[in-house]
């Protein structure tokens, strides 16, 4: 069973996805953001269910519109960050 690992940029893209939608909505917000957790931590299961993109690295849709990206080395789960499906990719 692989271990989850968060950068740093990743868990800040969670706090700001959480906070801003908890100015409209706080339970959604909790409800989202316990979610997201949820499904990237179902990854120590299944680290290689996402789809491949390049650089090594994969990424799944988790809760619509949101995309996890991540990197699975040896047994850790690297999650590299979380985007809206609007939001243009950094690269």
């Amino acid at each position: 069973m692989a271990r989850i690992s968060w950068s740093i940029q990743a868990s800040l893209q969670l706090t700001a996805i959480v906070d801003y939608l908890e100015e409209f909505d706080p339970s959604a917000a909790r409800r989202l953001g316990a979610r997201l957790l949820e499904l990237a931590d179902s990854l120590r299961e299944f680290p290689d269910r996402g789809r491949p993109i390049p650089q090594g690295r994969r990424e799944m849709v988790t809760v619509r519109p949101y995309i996890l990206r991540y990197v699975h080395e040896g047994d850790t789960v690297v999650i590299l960050g979380i985007r809206h499906a609007a939001q243009l990719s950094e690269d």
